[in-house]
């Protein structure tokens, strides 16, 4: 239900804020996790989530990503185990087919815990959440701009294209902002779902730099994936 897509020409709602509920419909799905700041692109076709997208459309424009912990076929009778923290998405972009299947663009918004899941007569799954974002120092978030540099020459020269392009990649990323950055380096580097939940659960936003930079120099050294999960494709 998902791949790949540029990340770049998608930016946050005006003025950055977005009226966020605490009930949302959830999409669990295995091994997918979205970052604040990213944008997953995702092919909706299963009938109770398409119901989901249109509700969605007609309101918040919001969806919580969560990993499924197990299979969710419909078919059992108890909903199958989802991870606690997930990360809410705003419905960015989207095109309706013409046989009722969608094709979205979600733009991470924040993260955030579920509280408990809801009884509801809805194809899909609701839940109640607690939003739980970073609030940083300017002290400490002063101490990144040397880390923040680092990436913003390294990350271009990863790209395989022509030397104007990446310039002009590098140019570009100097307007993100710290969040849309680790997003971008989390694709950039191909980081399998393991990684980018260390990165999603991480307690500062210092944490989550250096979990990119440790990927970074790994990769520049030659080695690929992380020891506890297999390299795996990407949303």
């Amino acid at each position: 239900m998902h791949g790949s897509a540029p990340t770049d020409g998608f930016t946050p709602p005006a003025g950055g804020m977005v009226g966020i509920p605490d009930v949302i419909p959830i999409f669990p799905l295995p091994g997918v996790v979205l970052l604040p700041g990213e944008v997953l692109p995702l092919h909706i076709f299963e009938p109770r989530y398409r119901a989901m997208v249109k509700d969605a459309l007609d309101g918040h424009r919001v969806i919580g990503m969560v990993e499924l912990e197990g299979s969710d076929d419909g078919q059992d009778v108890a909903p199958s185990p989802v991870r606690e923290v997930g990360c809410v998405g705003l419905i960015a972009e989207h095109r309706e087919l013409p046989d009722g299947r969608y094709l979205i663009w979600l733009l991470g918004l924040e993260r955030f815990r579920i509280d408990e899941e809801l009884a509801s007569d809805t194809l899909y799954r609701q839940v109640r959440v607690s939003y739980t974002p970073i609030h940083e120092s300017a002290t400490a978030l002063a101490g990144l701009f040397p880390v923040r540099n680092e990436l913003l020459q390294a990350l271009p020269r990863l790209i395989d294209t022509d030397e104007r392009s990446r310039q002009e990649l590098q140019r570009q990323m100097q307007e993100v902002s710290n969040s849309q950055l680790i997003a971008l380096a989390s694709q950039i580097l191909e980081l399998p779902s393991l990684r980018k939940r260390q990165l999603l659960e991480a307690d500062t936003q210092v944490d989550r730099f250096m979990l990119v930079c440790e990927d970074l120099y790994r990769h520049l050294d030659g080695t690929t994936g992380q020891e506890a999960e297999p390299s795996e494709t990407l949303n």
